[in-house]
């Protein structure tokens, strides 16, 4: 099974890969980045696979060093919970059995009460596992969804600002000075 979802992950790096760049103007942004939301949250890392699609030219390296550091540490945090789970399931069946008694077998040099001790940390272990394995997930969402909006974020020479002291009359014969802002985006004037 696994070996199966690695290869339909492969076949979707492939695919994916093999489509020339986006231009980024003649994409719907906020659908692109819905997409790579929803992507990340479906298939771990897939949003930055698809992010991949509208990289800036001028940046030479590949994203895909993201991938394995993702699935590396949810693999990480999905083995700790078995581990920690099989421990913790062991000792509990040995103190149970040990307060319906029977002899020690696996913890022998433990008394009943460091058993319950020793089990409570490996539940501990367990759910600190778990909650690593839920922020690799979601670290891995909220990065695909950054990713996506800065690498849509319009960086155009066409931006400008500009501060200018505007001198107000009132009714009486003093005057006060104003600072206005006026700035730039894509030939559309905003003044403030």
């Amino acid at each position: 099974m696994i070996i199966r979802i690695c290869l339909y992950f492969t076949l979707l790096i492939f695919l994916v890969s093999a489509k020339a760049q986006v231009n980024i103007d003649s994409i719907d942004k906020e659908k692109f980045i819905k997409r790579s939301t929803v992507l990340s949250s479906l298939i771990p890392a897939g949003g930055q696979v698809h992010n991949n699609l509208i990289k800036p030219n001028h940046i030479k390296s590949r994203i895909w060093w993201k991938v394995p550091v993702i699935y590396g540490g949810m693999a990480t945090a999905a083995y700790y919970i078995y581990f920690n789970q099989n421990e913790f399931s062991a000792i509990r069946s040995e103190r149970l059995d040990r307060q319906n008694g029977a002899t020690p077998s696996l913890y022998p040099y433990y008394s009943s009460s460091q058993l319950k001790i020793i089990q409570e940390q490996y539940r501990r272990y367990r759910d600190i596992s778990v909650i690593s394995l839920l922020g690799v997930y979601l670290l891995q969402v909220i990065d695909a969804n950054v990713e996506a909006n800065l690498f849509l974020f319009d960086t155009d020479d066409n931006l400008s600002m500009q501060f200018t002291v505007l001198p107000i009359f009132t009714n009486t014969t003093s005057f006060s000075p104003a600072l206005t802002l006026n700035y730039r985006f894509n030939n559309k004037n905003y003044n403030n």
